[in-house]
């Protein structure tokens, strides 16, 4: 599956950005075109492997390249100003021969949550290809304003996207470490689930070879359909051969409670182990 991805908001190019090294370094080719946009330009600067140009720092005339804190109200407004900048990004993607968009974003802070639901509602006006979102919810102890955002963002992000896929931090964090300490592992684990599933049916160039039962075509056709889809990847490396679970799980728009977001019945989150609805995670 080819993708464009982008991330949108600090956690969300960062993710982006780990997926580049992911796709270079596997020669899989899911990455397309790479973009991060973001309120905050240190975030911008400490990407590595979104190209340079393809970094948009907008909101500067209000905030000065230093973020909007998380005020996701702010982070919505200044992309909806901003977007004509955004897109001057987005004419770069090669759009023959991507398969769709995915646009990445923390629905906890400010300028992701906020802005992430605008630039996915914009490409579904302007482009024909199916829009998905990822959203990242924020983790149990980081506070009551990332969970309210977490609950506004998702309502609002999921009616903007084809598909909305939904990591929940919590449920990959080890027992007594905070989500700060665990970011990067997060991240990696966020990166190598879903760069799998979506690296379904390509050729990898070396490396590691994966065997999947499902293709590209049979991802779309799941997104499209609203249903969930449970995807088994084995990975053969040396003597050891693990069989990775990867839970993709999407759902219909308009049949998704906001309360679900925060409360323990989360069928729609990948990963959320132990949990109603949710495939324990196997590796």
């Amino acid at each position: 599956m080819k993708l464009a991805m982008i991330g949108f908001g600090q956690a969300g190019g960062k993710i982006v950005d780990q997926f580049v090294e992911y796709d270079q370094r596997q020669g899989s080719g899911i990455v397309r075109a790479s973009l991060a946009v973001n309120t905050a330009k240190a975030d911008l600067l400490g990407l590595e492997h979104v190209p340079e140009n393809n970094r948009v720092l907008i909101g500067q005339s209000r905030v000065k390249g230093h973020g909007v804190g998380a005020d996701n109200e702010l982070g919505a407004e200044i992309a909806e100003e901003d977007i004509d900048e955004v897109q001057g990004a987005i004419d770069s993607v090669p759009v023959h021969e991507i398969d769709a968009f995915l646009v990445v974003a923390a629905l906890g802070g400010g300028t992701g949550s906020g802005g992430a639901p605008v630039l996915a509602k914009h490409l579904k006006r302007i482009y024909t290809e199916p829009v998905y979102g990822m959203g990242i919810l924020p983790g149990s102890d980081e506070g009551g304003i990332y969970t309210l955002n977490a609950a506004r963002s998702f309502q609002t992000f999921v009616r903007e996207v084809d598909n909305l896929l939904v990591f929940d931090n919590d449920a990959w964090r080890k027992t007594g470490e905070s989500v700060s300490s665990g970011y990067e592992e997060i991240n990696d684990e966020i990166v190598t689930r879903f760069g799998i599933l979506f690296g379904a049916g390509e050729i990898e160039q070396g490396g590691e070879v994966a065997e999947s039962v499902v293709d590209s075509s049979e991802i779309i056709n799941t997104l499209s359909g609203g249903r969930g889809l449970d995807g088994r990847v084995r990975q053969r490396g040396g003597r050891d051969e693990r069989r990775l679970r990867v839970t993709l799980a999407v759902h219909r728009q308009r049949r998704r409670r906001v309360g679900q977001c925060t409360h323990d019945q989360p069928d729609h989150v990948a990963g959320a182990e132990g949990r109603a609805g949710a495939v324990d995670p196997a590796v």
